[in-house]
């Protein structure tokens, strides 16, 4: 997007000039026929320049579609190997749905972007568990370093950080669900942030959080979660990896899950992008 915008900048700058002059020209004393004849074709090759961004965003697209389906076409256009295992792995315990209902469709552009977990089996007490991650929801994952805190310089690495994902697992029963806000670190270490209690079943309520919902709507959004006891806090998340079944294989699978999706919705945008633009 960078790049497209660059490119769009610099044809206004050069279409500013002229249309600067078709002004000036416009406030002088009566034209010849000879110089109406020169604004003319000046405004006529206006379009020309329209004509020629568009196919140059359209170039730059178009190479970075090549870029993108090149580096696929190793896997075939599949998913890594190693995701698709783990894929297969996960989907023996779990029901897996890209979309959420009444949001998108399956053919619609955009979206596969958010991802769905349902656990086959009920927890201990009979509660519906479910999750649901979007690609988008990521960050850096850049560790503490107190050293380098106290210290007050940053240290530079050579190593791309790893990146972090936060998703929802819902816990629901008898017509309630409780919302429990997670994020996964680079090493697959997953921490609890926040924890709501809403009413319906998953499906309802993760539409919800698919719709946006956030600390801007209406309802209580439960305590601030960093200022629980710590033993509480603790105990949220042992529940998240031992009751919900959220453990590491889960963890690494929502994280490189997203990841693919992310770069598949990338080449989806371009395509669709394209189409409208050159």
């Amino acid at each position: 997007m960078m790049r497209s915008t660059q490119v769009l900048r610099r044809v206004a700058s050069a279409i500013a000039p002229k249309q600067s002059l078709l002004r000036a020209t416009s406030l002088a004393a009566p034209l010849s026929a000879h110089h109406s004849a020169l604004t003319s074709a000046t405004i006529i090759t206006n379009p020309r320049s329209f004509a020629t961004a568009a196919n140059k965003l359209g170039s730059i697209l178009q190479r970075e579609i090549n870029e993108e389906e090149e580096a696929a076409a190793e896997f075939d256009g599949q998913m890594p190997p190693d995701l698709a295992e783990l894929h297969s792995d996960i989907a023996a315990k779990w029901t897996i749905l890209e979309g959420i209902s009444g949001i998108g469709s399956g053919g619609e552009t955009g979206s596969g972007a958010t991802v769905r977990l349902f656990r086959k089996s009920p927890g201990s007490n009979g509660a519906k568990i479910g999750v649901v991650v979007h690609c988008q929801d990521t960050e850096e994952d850049i560790p503490f370093d107190e050293e380098e805190f106290l210290s007050g310089e940053e240290g530079e690495s050579e190593e791309e950080p790893s990146q972090a994902v936060r998703f929802g697992v819902t816990v629901s029963k008898a017509g309630k669900t409780v919302v429990l806000q997670c994020r996964c670190g680079g090493d697959g270490e997953i921490s609890v942030e926040s924890a709501t209690v809403r009413d319906g079943e998953s499906e309802g309520v993760l539409t919800a959080l698919a719709g946006g919902e956030n600390l801007n709507a209406a309802l209580y959004q439960g305590p601030e979660f960093s200022e629980l006891a710590e033993d509480l806090q603790e105990s949220f998340q042992e529940y998240v990896v031992k009751e919900c079944g959220i453990d590491q294989d889960v963890a690494a699978f929502i994280s490189m899950y997203a990841d693919y999706r992310e770069q598949v919705e990338y080449v989806t945008w371009m395509k669709t992008a394209i189409d409208i633009l050159d």
